[in-house]
């Protein structure tokens, strides 16, 4: 099911109104959402810095919000939302409410969202990898390693299912960091989850701001005509920034500074957003090719047939599949 226009638009209004909330609105979550207005092709008549610096009456855009779709999905954004800071700010605990309130959102959903967003850590292992000695040989594997997981996650960020997006979009933050330990294994590192966690967060300013996107990119995945492309592009493109500078950081001997972090991944986000619509047609074959499996997946999920660990493992194994062909 898909989202209004007007839903849409007052999504994206309740997810700013939330960052909002607590008087904080740091510059890289403003660039965030100026960065996914952009990646929209909003209307002309929508300004991008309007839509981000207005005033916003929540009770005024909460009303707008009627379908059951777009009502459980902005709540689970919000959440991710709340979560981005560590310590959640008495302002958003009462907007999450007032936003559970309005729209009834049971008691079990909403515990349920919070358990996945209280664990976005994945007992997924990388794979048996041997240090690469030739620099050659080693850069063209790294080279393959990034383009799998970031046409993968692609393949995954294409699919808007409701009541499971949100665990979507965190088994791909949980594929990007197995990613990040398997580069670092290339290069002769001992790379562990959590040395992957604090590598990602030097990249984008910390865990926050990786919630803040996941947030947004919930928010817009259920807009017609937006969604499936927003989502494929934005995981792609975050994947692609993410190994390109894992790569770099692995190079210097573990030597860039938070500041050349952040530099490095905008830099190669970009790149990697170019380099997205150049595989587009692969990335749409790859999904039309394994939509009924990923759907089946979501399906079984969402039933409670499998668990989220069971999940990312079947995942996991239908990425080893994409990586083969």
């Amino acid at each position: 099911m898909s989202l209004t226009p007007q839903e849409a638009l007052a999504s994206i209004k309740v997810l700013i109104f939330m960052a909002r909330a607590d008087g904080i609105f740091r510059a890289e979550e403003e660039e965030i959402l100026l960065e996914t207005c952009e990646t929209l092709a909003l209307p002309p008549d929508i300004s991008l810095l309007d839509l981000v610096r207005q005033d916003i009456d929540l009770e005024t855009e909460l009303a707008h919000i009627t379908t059951p779709t777009a009502r459980e999905q902005v709540y689970a954004a919000a959440l991710a939302l709340a979560c981005a800071d560590r310590n959640r700010s008495v302002e958003e605990r009462e907007v999450l409410a007032r936003i559970k309130q309005v729209f009834a959102v049971p008691t079990e959903k909403t515990d349920l969202l919070q358990q996945l967003m209280n664990d976005t850590r994945s007992t997924l292992l990388p794979a048996n990898i041997a240090p690469i000695s030739d620099p050659t040989q080693r850069d063209k594997q790294v080279e393959q390693v990034i383009q799998n997981y970031a046409i993968f996650t692609a393949v995954l960020g294409a699919f808007p299912i409701p009541g499971v997006a949100l665990v979507v979009d965190i088994a791909v933050l949980t594929f990007q960091l197995k990613m990040i330990e398997e580069i670092g294994r290339y290069w002769g590192y001992a790379t562990q989850r959590k040395d992957a966690e604090l590598l990602r967060d030097g990249m984008v300013g910390g865990m926050g701001v990786s919630l803040f996107r996941i947030a947004i990119s919930n928010a817009v995945k259920f807009i017609p005509g937006w969604g499936s492309v927003v989502g494929a592009s934005l995981s792609y493109a975050s994947t692609w920034g993410f190994g390109k500078v894992a790569n770099q950081y692995y190079a210097s001997g573990g030597k860039l500074d938070a500041q050349s972090l952040q530099t490095a991944f905008k830099q190669a986000r970009k790149e990697g957003e170019q380099q997205y619509q150049k595989n587009q047609a692969l990335i749409n074959q790859q999904q039309q090719a394994h939509a009924a499996q990923i759907s089946e997946l979501h399906q079984q999920l969402q039933s409670g047939a499998i668990t989220q660990a069971q999940y990312e493992q079947k995942l996991q194994e239908l990425g080893q599949e994409l990586s083969a062909n």
